[in-house]
């Protein structure tokens, strides 16, 4: 069995999932699960797309090639990785068991690797890997019985390429509800139009030193993808094109490592936040976790996320939402909880008894982030947190409602 490097070193076993989300964890740091990976061949029965090779990534009892699953831990949500033009599932080892070790079977597409590929048969490609995945966890038989989330939603990761192909997947697959274009290339008119029309969570990364797919090309699907619930966009300062792959370039600003750890911590923390419940990792993503990492962002995200952080030993609660650029937004909080509906959703506070914490413009890069001082009456009480993102035209949509109980 070949281990994947992160995982040669790795003498202690996986902690329980409750003890380690009781740990401080970075999002770019390995998850609870070992990860096994396994390359498959099979021929597409159900699009007809022919012979379709990747590699599936998982939990697994012991890490490394052809590691038996760890079927107790799941079902898992099935997340598509699409690589780049020349490259192929193992460029990405590394980011795809990061992915896996957080809880995901992850279904790398390894077709289209030559010259000239072909982008819309790259996207029905990935799209029959997907439901051959889910098809055999679903069979008793298989050797991936048990382990992914019948019928939830998926998401897709693509690099260049792979990340363009993105904009044609989502127009023949509605499960894809998640996409994460890492230095997105163009792709064409079909794909320009499905990305207007995605109203699903699109997220972009791009790299201000990338001359391949320079950062105005990524900034324009975050442009495009004006029917999106969630939209936002980072430029990582100092990146050039191939930050996500296991050999990041060494001669730029920002370095390999450095390169390839903030592909993990947006990755990894976009897919958990969207797809695993735990929307508080934007404050690591956009929030004041994410303030010395050298970036530059924009959100314009008409179903708003909203994060509530209290650092170990704090008196602050750090607290944000992440709205449309220059629209006004909203937060709020109060000690007793409410369900009132309005033209925006749901208000998750009392009315008679919330307090107002922020009003006024998001600005310019959509996100507004603030501190509240936790008040010494407060303790030992659940404290609820709202917020309010409002579009042009009078439009706007409320946060969920977070909860946190103040020590």
């Amino acid at each position: 069995m070949r281990l994947l490097p992160h995982q040669r070193h790795a003498a202690a076993p996986p902690l329980p999932p409750a003890a380690a989300a009781a740990l401080p964890q970075a999002p770019e740091d390995p998850g609870p699960h070992l990860v096994g990976w396994r390359d498959v061949v099979f021929q597409d029965a159900i699009f007809g797309q022919g012979t379709i090779r990747g590699r599936v990534y998982y939990p697994a009892l012991s890490a490394g090639q052809d590691a038996p699953p760890d079927p107790g831990s799941g079902p898992h949500l099935l997340t598509g990785f699409q690589h780049g033009w020349l490259g192929r599932p193992s460029d990405y080892d590394l980011l795809s068991a990061h992915i896996a070790s957080w809880g995901f079977v992850v279904s790398s597409i390894g077709t289209e690797t030559g010259l000239f590929p072909d982008t819309a048969q790259y996207a029905r490609d990935s799209r029959s890997m997907l439901h051959w995945v889910e098809a055999e966890s679903a069979n008793p038989a298989s050797w991936l019985s048990g382990m992914v989330l019948a019928g939830a939603e998926w998401s897709v990761t693509g690099h260049s390429m792979g990340g363009g192909t993105l904009s044609l997947i989502v127009g023949i697959e509605p499960r894809i509800q998640t996409i994460i274009g890492l230095q997105a290339a163009s792709t064409n008119a079909t794909g320009n139009a499905n990305m207007s029309a995605f109203g699903g969570r699109a997220y972009w990364i791009a790299g201000s030193e990338d001359w391949i797919v320079r950062s105005g090309t990524v900034y324009a699907w975050f442009d495009r993808a004006t029917s999106s619930e969630r939209n936002l966009f980072w430029e990582i300062q100092g990146m050039g094109h191939v930050g996500p792959t296991d050999t990041p370039a060494t001669n730029e600003p920002l370095s390999g490592p450095e390169q390839h750890r903030l592909h993990r911590r947006l990755v990894a923390g976009i897919l958990r936040a969207e797809h695993s419940g735990d929307e508080d990792l934007y404050h690591a993503l956009c929030g004041q976790g994410w303030a010395t990492e050298p970036s530059r962002q924009r959100s314009r995200s008409a179903q708003p996320p909203l994060w509530v952080h209290l650092p170990a030993g704090g008196t602050e609660l750090e607290i944000g939402l992440a709205g449309v650029q220059d629209q006004p937004g909203v937060l709020a909080w109060s000690l007793v909880p409410g369900s009132t509906s309005t033209a925006y959703g749901t208000l998750g506070l009392s009315r008679p008894d919330l307090e107002i914490h922020f009003q006024g413009s998001l600005g310019g890069d959509g996100l507004q982030l603030s501190t509240l001082p936790v008040s010494p009456a407060w303790s030992g009480l659940p404290l609820h947190l709202q917020g309010l993102a409002l579009h042009p035209g009078g439009t706007g949509a409320f946060t969920r409602t977070a909860t946190i109980q103040i020590p």
